[in-house]
């Protein structure tokens, strides 16, 4: 089956695959933002133009509202759309192009800081916009080839492009018209009076002032300004219902469906309010940092994301509120003949890869000593690769002495060069859970790592780069998957190293099996290094 055949969409096919894509894309955003909020010190605004320190500033709610933009056209276009020639299989020439767009966005964070010169800045300008075309770009032709792209222009362009640009435009419209929102006043003392009532309630010992909407304890504290009031929220609810009842208003019943404003203005205060009370109770609890860094900084967008689809459901749920009539659920078009997904070799390789990385990144938001929740990553790294079990059986498995060697080799170098003292990953762990914490992590270290790295970096990355022998395109392959793997580890010189030496083997006998033993038996010998002399700091 080619790579590149496309079919009308439908049952329960219809969902494999743009599904996978969309969490590919939810994760890729998430891992960016998280990136760029920690360790990265510039200061744009010194050494930029304004205007585009304004914009990049909130290029994730940017993202957020043209992807519900987006999504908004799909629904009220739904019967077009189904009809188009939507991907069977995952294209990897555009999944390439997103990867490729990916690394020009994350280039910057290596290149850029507060000495950079102006030259730089630009560069680094030019790399964040570039990289976001090009990351679009490739997931939108993942999505749906060239094409149905232009049927899509054709028929809606004219729809779809202001509401791009206006949700797009979202941050500024909210500052906007804040002014008119804040007239009514009382907001905040109601918004303050409420998370001192909940934070009361949840039986915390708490100081406030209300005269300066302080409320806090002795280690974390906080100041519910005009910001916090929840007044942002009412603007973006109802530009986002507008929007919707403009696009539904054939299949919506007027004016009942007014109603949604003030229900959406309410629970927007709601969320607000749960938000800020779970910000003090993370605080309060002793996660400063985690409340301010992680929380705080999604808390706002997730809410906003989780009304809007309630609001939805809610127009199709309650039929006081929608007049269309329903769709036949016995339409009898003949489903593609798509493979299984978890018999999909792409996936296989993908799939797991991106389950390693969010669950680091749910325990490193959600937690000030994510190395303590290694054997909750450790089983969902398990159960991801258990899922592929029967197409993981079937790779050429082999124990080459050249990867023994290799393997070995570069977990010596990994040991010597360790340096001499570190924190304990495990923490405060003793007894039953400190031994569950060494099972996990010698099993995940030296098994489940192992194989999810070498599927993504070495058998998919690096084997989908490399069309032919010509020694260039073999270099760049070389070069984009050690470099993106060496990003993975905070020795990053080391691991290029070792990345190096994976490719060489994967592209020798072109059997990822190869790199897999080496880095198994690599982070193996690390692995019972850091048992027999507890030094868990050197993994």
């Amino acid at each position: 089956m080619s790579l590149y055949e496309t079919s009308p969409v439908s049952s329960p096919a219809r969902f494999r695959l743009p599904v996978f894509l969309l969490a590919l894309a939810a994760l890729e955003l998430l891992v960016v933002s998280l990136a760029y909020q920690h360790d990265f010190v510039f200061t744009c605004r010194a050494t930029a133009p304004a205007w585009f320190c304004a914009f990049a500033g909130r290029i994730v709610p940017r993202v957020l509202g043209a992807a519900a933009a987006l999504g908004l056209f799909a629904f009220a276009n739904r019967a077009f759309l189904a009809n188009l020639p939507w991907r069977r299989t995952i294209d990897t020439n555009a999944l390439m192009l997103n990867a490729f767009g990916v690394a020009f966005v994350f280039l910057p964070w290596f290149i850029l800081s507060d000495a950079s010169s102006p030259v730089i800045v630009l560069l680094g300008a030019l790399s964040w916009s570039i990289g976001g075309l090009l990351a679009t770009a490739g997931f939108a032709l993942a999505m749906l080839p060239a094409p149905s792209w232009r049927a899509i222009a054709q028929k809606g362009g004219l729809t779809l492009a202001p509401l791009v640009v206006i949700a797009m435009a979202l941050p500024e419209l909210s500052e906007l018209l804040f002014p008119i929102w804040n007239q009514t006043g009382g907001v905040t003392d109601l918004t303050f009076n409420a998370v001192l009532k909940i934070t009361e309630l949840m039986g915390y010992d708490v100081i406030s002032i209300p005269e300066d909407k302080y409320i806090g304890d002795d280690t974390f504290a906080i100041l519910v300004g005009a910001q916090c009031s929840g007044i942002e929220g009412f603007l973006l609810i109802t530009v986002f219902l507008a929007i919707y009842l403009t696009l539904f208003r054939d299949e919506l019943r007027f004016p009942l469906v007014l109603i949604l404003f003030p229900l959406g203005i309410l629970l927007s205060w709601v969320f607000n309010v749960a938000r800020i009370s779970g910000l003090l109770a993370i605080g309060f609890n002793g996660h400063p940092e985690l409340a301010v860094g992680g929380f705080h900084s999604h808390a706002g967008w997730l809410s906003f994301t989780v009304l809007s689809i309630l609001m939805i459901l809610a127009t199709r749920a309650v039929p006081w509120f929608n007049r269309a009539a329903p769709v036949s659920q016995t339409a009898s078009r003949q489903a593609p003949d798509v493979l299984p997904f978890f018999s999909d070799p792409t996936v296989m390789r993908i799939l797991p890869f991106l389950v390693f990385m969010a669950s680091a990144l749910v325990v490193s938001t959600l937690s000030q000593t994510p190395g303590q929740h290694y054997p909750w990553r450790a089983l969902a790294m398990a159960a991801a690769l258990a899922a592929f079990w029967p197409t993981l059986r079937t790779l050429p498995w082999r124990v080459d002495a050249l990867s023994v060697v290799a393997g070995i080799g570069i977990g010596l170098l990994w040991i010597v060069t360790a340096p001499a003292t570190g924190s304990a990953p495990y923490g405060t762990l003793t007894g039953t859970a400190l031994a569950i914490w060494l099972v996990a992590r010698l099993l995940g270290t030296t098994l489940l790592v192992p194989v999810i790295e070498e599927l993504f970096f070495r058998d998919y990355l690096l084997l989908r780069l490399v069309r032919s022998d010509r020694i260039w395109p073999m270099l760049l392959a070389v070069v984009v998957s050690t470099v993106a793997f060496a990003a993975l580890h905070d020795r990053w010189i080391l691991a290029a190293i070792a990345g190096l030496v994976f490719a060489g083997l994967t592209l020798r006998s072109r059997n990822v099996t190869d790199a897999i033993v080496a880095h198994a038996l690599a982070n193996g010998s690390i692995a019972v290094w850091a048992l027999v002399t507890d030094s868990w700091h050197i993994l």
